[in-house]
């Protein structure tokens, strides 16, 4: 079940999607939905998993190269990694999305999470990418991990 656009940030549905190991996905958009070189773009990025909330990662994003993507595992190389900050983070209980701070916890069974951050971006005028790093700090269950072949051209 989606959330309701009106009243969460929650990206789902997006073509910038990506599965990662344990239940772990990664979907992103940005605002405007087509990014110009004329004013700065969000970049919205939510993360979630089906069976509760994953407290260890952290969320950065950059303009990329579509012509040379970073490679998956290289989390280290660049410098240019803008952090994303949490703006809403939610959990499936009784059949509706709300608030994790309005939730019960510990949660008895599986609970569907989701942790939704954005970031500000100033894209230059050409083909380009956005690249999302993940950071974790629990490598045991999901590794840290560049994302890329989010591509497209800014005017």
């Amino acid at each position: 079940m989606s959330p309701n656009a009106a009243t969460h940030k929650m990206v789902s549905d997006s073509p910038n999607f990506w599965e990662l190991p344990a239940e772990s996905e990664i979907q992103g958009i940005t605002i405007p939905e087509q990014p110009t070189a004329a004013g700065p773009t969000t970049v919205r990025i939510t993360h979630s998993n089906s069976y509760g909330p994953f407290d260890e990662a952290e969320i950065f994003v950059r303009i990329g190269d579509p012509n040379n993507p970073t490679d998956q595992d290289d989390v280290q190389s660049h410098a240019d990694w803008v952090p994303a900050k949490l703006v809403e983070e939610l959990v499936f209980v009784d059949d509706d999305y709300i608030p994790r701070d309005q939730a019960e916890e510990p949660f008895e069974d599986e609970t569907q999470w989701c942790a939704t951050y954005e970031a500000e971006l100033k894209i230059p005028a050409g083909p380009r990418s956005i690249e999302i790093k993940l950071v974790s700090h629990n490598p045991e269950l999901l590794p840290s991990l560049v994302l890329s072949g989010w591509d497209f051209t800014v005017a």
